[in-house]
């Protein structure tokens, strides 16, 4: 079977591993927003070694053969050939700011689709500014809200009557170079990349329902080298960031507080961890065989604990030295997600509900593995590619109705 435009197909190339789904697009069309489930027919992940470094690919033939083996258990699964898919940017060196910019509407009347698009532009610095400078590429231009004559605010003006357009919009860029080793090795397997899609986005649009983006609420993305940070209101991207740090870095902690090999560490954590000492019951011991000794586990609770809080803490700090409001919830997806008092930490450290969870919507075969929340950004990937497919086929409607009522003027 061939890889057709029913079908959407993500690769989420992160730090530890490479995770790729290929979803069903439904023929009844979900919401513009994709917030209907989505049916998954593949899933596939490989082990990415070395090759990913804080998101960035340090080795492109490594990686290349990560991301095949994904593909080709996604492929195998579904039955499909995958030709193109949708691309997570997570790299540590992306940065992210709002702009504003302001356009008249072109007849001062009904505003139009092509006036919006000028608005949005309008809002990118006129050269790049010291901002956008070599070698760094714009990778969104994302709308947060419009203005309309300085009176009424809205997330889409189109059709609406105004004079002038003030438009707020989230900007993302990367280095050029960090995109160009994405493709190199995405194209080495014989996959197209569709588009790249910064992995806070792709993972806000997997885990959170339409309803919570319109809320003020924090996205964590917990990675092994990485954590994404998403801030969604009005249902719009206002605040993105990637912290250098994730869950290698517990191991770490792990390793150097217990004196055990990193491998080792690894295991304890996974096996015995918490990240909140209080919920380790007093006098729970575990033993590690290979060093013959045996831990309380609440000492490594309480390593595991302080690394959660120190991260926490940054971020918390960093989104109030930006003066922005204060999250009413926190959800956190990811692999490091997964561990045990995570959410609870979250909760103490940010003074809002904060919860773990995977893809909201995801039905299908092969909805467990994708429903997990190491699947997020994939999964994420898929929703983007439906409302672009949507947008799209939205656009060439209009156009060729525009087409016929110019013809029948003509013709009358």
């Amino acid at each position: 079977m061939n890889y057709g435009d029913e079908l959407a197909c993500g690769i989420d190339i992160g730090s530890d591993s490479v995770r790729a789904v290929l979803a069903r697009i439904p023929d009844q069309a979900p919401g513009e927003d994709g917030s209907e489930p989505i049916e998954i027919l593949g899933a596939g992940q490989a082990l990415a070694g070395d090759a990913v470094q804080y998101g960035d690919i340090v080795r492109i033939s490594e990686a290349a053969d990560a991301i095949r083996a994904a593909v080709e258990e996604l492929e195998q699964a579904a039955g499909v050939d995958v030709r193109r898919a949708y691309v997570a940017m997570g790299s540590r060196r992306r940065r992210a700011i709002n702009c504003s910019g302001q356009i008249a509407v072109a007849d001062a009347g009904s505003i139009t689709v092509k006036d919006v698009e000028r608005a949005i532009r309008a809002a990118v610095p006129q050269g790049g500014g010291a901002w956008l400078q070599d070698p760094y590429k714009l990778l969104h231009a994302l709308p947060q809200e419009f203005w309309v004559d300085d009176l009424d605010a809205t997330d889409d003006p189109t059709g609406w009557t105004g004079r002038t357009i003030q438009s707020f919009v989230h900007l993302v860029a990367c280095p050029g170079p960090t995109l160009e080793r994405m493709e190199q090795a995405v194209n080495a397997t014989g996959v197209k990349v569709e588009k790249f899609v910064i992995s806070a986005l792709a993972s806000g649009m997997a885990v959170l329902e339409p309803e919570e983006r319109k809320g003020n609420v924090l996205l964590l993305d917990c990675g092994a080298m990485t954590t994404d940070i998403a801030l969604f209101r009005r249902g719009a991207l206002w605040h993105s960031d990637v912290m250098p740090a994730g869950g290698r870095h517990y191991t770490s902690d792990v390793a150097g507080g217990l004196q055990l090999g990193y491998g080792e560490a690894e295991r304890v954590k996974r096996q015995y961890g918490s990240a909140l000492k209080t919920k380790v019951p007093a006098g729970a011991n575990f033993r590690v065989e290979s060093v013959g000794r045996v831990f309380p586990r609440r000492v490594l609770a309480d390593i595991l604990q302080r690394r959660a809080e120190f991260l926490f803490t940054r971020i918390r700090d960093e989104l109030r030295r930006l003066r922005l409001d204060k999250p009413g919830r926190v959800v956190l997806t990811g692999g490091g997600a997964q561990l045990e008092g995570i959410q609870e930490v979250s909760r103490l450290v940010f003074g809002a509900e904060a919860e773990s969870r995977g893809g909201v919507g995801v039905g299908g075969p092969l909805q467990d593995p994708a429903s997990q929340p190491r699947f997020a950004a994939a999964v994420g990937l898929v929703r983007f590619g439906l409302k672009e497919a949507r947008a799209a086929a939205r656009r060439a409607r209009t156009r060729g109705l525009r087409g016929w009522l110019l013809r029948r003027k003509k013709a009358g």
